[in-house]
């Protein structure tokens, strides 16, 4: 694994961005849709209604030992039991001994907008200051994914190893990926982690100790901005006590429980951690917002931090603004919707407190 570097400044000032996910079955009118609303810090989209294998699970199997992907049933599980599994583990240790990241790569049947979106947007004369990838992370993938006789591989110390250097060598691949395609401009990768919901829950008895090596261990490897998602509530003192470097949260449900950690979240900021406010909601409810509703409802957030002692220039210098979750199982229309009131919002957000 990488050793993790020391980063440069990164300074979005409330720049808008997307979580990963949309719902369109061709790759241009995905990447369309980025360029004309997410033109600074734009994604690649994941596309999981064109097929079973761009689901955030099934996206970043290949390559794992013993996995089995029925993408008629669409289902996938892991087959430690099988004759050729001790084969696989090995190989699969081997390369991650010799370090052979390429090994690791996302072939554009699981990913089309990875291979698409990328060599469009790099060779587009947009004004691209960040470029951010997704991977999903180690407690969701483990939680979700199953063996043969569907307990979760994160039981399994064998496999539950396996999911983390997987994943760490995934976003390894993807971030170096990403870099070359953009050699000029930051590259972040999110950890996706709808499972965190759970956590400290009978669903998800994980100790505390363990899911903190888990995420640390993936994102040390990450060389640019690491970033983790979750889209509901959780322990967030967990996620702030990682090294990881933006936390991104669902502000239009959620915030007011971030806020109770409101010590951990003032030393997150302090160390230099970004927030990424998922303010624009993918629900039913973005058909009764408006860029206006949502700015006012971000100027009370903002507030409510000054009054417990954070520096609002300093948020505000370390923000990013997104919808509060991917968008692939909605409407096309909400979609559209909800990309271009992230994007409004954001030019509301700089031009109220003179950010460039």
């Amino acid at each position: 694994m990488n050793k993790k570097v020391v980063k440069r400044p990164f300074r979005p000032q409330c720049m808008a961005t997307g979580i990963g996910s949309l719902p369109y079955c061709q790759v241009d009118e995905a990447a369309e849709a980025i360029m004309e609303f997410l033109k600074e810090a734009p994604f690649w989209p994941q596309l999981p209604n064109r097929s079973y294998l761009e689901n955030m699970y099934a996206q970043y199997a290949e390559q794992f030992p013993g996995m089995v992907i029925d993408v008629k049933q669409k289902q996938m599980f892991v087959d430690a039991g099988s004759d050729e599994f001790p084969a696989q583990l090995e190989v699969f240790y081997d390369k991650i001994i010799r370090d052979e990241v390429d090994y690791f790569a996302v072939s554009e049947k699981f990913a089309a907008g990875l291979w698409e979106v990328p060599s469009l947007l790099s060779s587009s004369p947009l004004s691209i200051k960040i470029m951010k990838g997704q991977v999903t992370g180690p407690i969701s993938f483990g939680m979700t994914v199953t063996t043969a006789d569907k307990k979760s591989i994160i039981y399994d110390a064998t496999l539950a190893d396996v999911l983390v250097k997987h994943l760490a060598m995934k976003a390894r691949w993807q971030e170096t990926y990403l870099q070359r395609l953009f050699p000029h401009q930051p590259v972040m990768m999110f950890f996706d982690e709808p499972y965190m919901v759970s956590f400290g829950t009978a669903f998800c008895p994980l100790s505390r100790e363990t899911v903190v090596a888990m995420l640390d261990e993936v994102f040390s490897v990450v060389h640019g901005l690491s970033g983790v998602h979750c889209c509901g509530n959780t322990d967030w003192s967990l996620l702030l006590q990682t090294s990881v470097d933006v936390l991104n949260f669902d502000a239009f449900e959620y915030v007011d429980n971030l806020f109770l950690y409101h010590e951990d979240l003032y030393r997150f900021i302090e160390r230099g951690g970004y927030l990424a406010w998922g303010i624009v909601p993918t629900s039913e409810a973005i058909l009764q917002e408006s860029a206006e509703s949502l700015f006012q409802r971000f100027i009370s957030q903002v507030v409510k931090l000054e009054a417990m002692g954070f520096s609002r220039e300093t948020v505000l210098v370390q923000s990013f603004i997104t919808p509060s979750c991917g968008c692939g199982s909605l409407p096309v229309s909400w979609t559209e919707r909800i990309l271009r009131l992230t994007s409004e919002l954001s030019s509301m957000i700089r031009e109220h407190y003179g950010l460039c």
